[in-house]
């Protein structure tokens, strides 16, 4: 049970040496996807508010 545990700690060491290694690129990564989505959404919204409102089905 410890050498499973130990394993599994050691790759989570592992992969957090490679996040750290990347600064801040998954931040900004992040940032930019979750901007990015956002806007998308908006857009979409708008065409549903559009929709609704010549259909008069707004509430």
């Amino acid at each position: 049970m410890q050498q499973i545990s130990f394993a599994i700690g050691h790759f989570l060491e592992w992969t957090f040496q490679i996040l750290s290694a990347l600064g801040w690129l998954p931040s900004i990564g992040i940032s930019v996807l979750l901007f990015v989505g956002m806007l998308y959404w908006l857009n979409l919204q708008g065409k549903y508010n559009r929709k609704a409102k010549q259909d008069g089905t707004i509430a």
